[in-house]
């Protein structure tokens, strides 16, 4: 039987809010609006450094993936791997391109203009629907732009899958030699050579690369230690080493993804296990949506000439509120049962 990481849910869950609550506070200068980093107080640390939560999803991504594919009977095809990845991602990249769109529009036909992500072009629109995206072949930020982490993971998730076979069999030294390379590759610069560039922008790709197989390398070191204290005092060592000396973001991160695998163990109510396990379902919706609520809410406000309301606590507990609650529709009654029948038609 697979295993939960009922500590990573809840943390999968805290990194999305933070991406939500960062990005009202930066919404409002994209759309050339006076500062409103609601409740100030409460989530400054969000509003300056959020978009380090997006980092967090990598390295779970590598301890997920490690935990389901990693499985010595599992021989998944690509076909299989492929299926599934598209069956989970693209049903709700689709819906919220669609609804983006159809906000835009209106947007333009009403006011003139398209909002916040404005690079919504044809051209635009073939990176989005294909997932080219955050790989230097956007002129800037168009429909839904969160989304081009989505593609980075999706990178990410192919290269991990041409490597399962050597890391079941070379386990621990084989992450170490993977992740020696990307180190390589990032100190050297290579993706920034000029015949690369000239097509190419890889910078964000190697980083992510490097947070994956992080994930990747704390799966196969907690499994091979999972009942030693060692484990224990260099986790909590290294984040102190990373936050308090002096900050290491490619330890920090992996460090504290590592301390919610390690909670697991105190996490022993069923009831607190499904209330975590459900919270880190909404996390991909939230993501995804909460820049549908954030442009729709817009909307409403300037159709009725109350854009001054949208500088209110209410508007920005709507904001969250109504992101996690839509996200929470959407699993249960769009992407899950959809994922299940995409699986069942095209893996049959």
């Amino acid at each position: 039987m697979m295993r939960k990481f009922y500590g990573i849910e809840l943390l999968r869950f805290l990194a999305s809010l933070t991406i939500v609550i960062y990005h009202w506070g930066l919404s409002f200068s994209f759309l050339n609006l006076d500062a409103n980093n609601t409740y100030e107080n409460i989530f400054n640390i969000i509003y300056l450094h959020g978009d380090a939560a997006v980092s967090i999803f990598f390295v779970i991504s590598g301890i997920v993936f490690s935990n389901i594919y990693l499985d010595e009977k599992d021989n998944s095809s690509f076909v299989n791997f492929f299926v599934k990845r598209f069956a989970r991602l693209y049903p709700l990249h689709i819906l919220t391109l669609i609804l983006i769109i159809t906000i835009q529009f209106l947007f333009l036909h009403m006011f003139g203009s398209n909002q916040l992500y404005t690079y919504n072009d044809f051209y635009h629109f073939f990176l989005n629907i294909f997932l080219l995206l955050g790989i230097g072949l956007e002129e800037g930020r168009s429909f839904n732009s969160p989304v081009w982490t989505v593609a980075m993971e999706i990178y990410v998730y192919f290269v991990f899958f041409f490597l399962i076979a050597y890391i079941k069999k070379y386990k621990i030294l084989f992450v170490l030699l993977v992740y020696s390379l990307i180190i390589i590759i990032d100190k050297t610069n290579a993706v920034e050579l000029e015949f690369i560039r000239k097509y190419l922008n890889l910078a964000w790709f190697i980083d992510y690369a490097r947070l994956f197989f992080s994930g990747v390398f704390i799966f196969l070191i907690e499994k091979k230690f999972r009942d030693s204290k060692f484990l224990y005092i260099a986790t909590i060592s290294l984040l102190i080493i990373a936050s308090v000396i002096k900050f290491y973001f490619f330890i920090f991160i992996p460090s504290l993804v590592m301390f919610f695998v390690l909670i697991d163990k105190i996490i022993t109510s069923s009831k607190t296990k499904k209330i975590f396990q459900v919270l880190g379902s909404l996390t991909y919706s939230m993501y995804l949506l909460h820049t549908v609520t954030f442009l729709y809410l817009l909307f409403i406000l300037k159709a009725f000439d109350k854009v001054s309301i949208f500088y209110s606590d209410i508007t920005f507990i709507l904001y969250v509120f109504g992101t996690i609650l839509l996200s929470l529709i959407s699993f249960n009654y769009f992407e899950k049962p959809l994922n299940i029948k995409i699986r069942q038609k095209l893996l049959n």
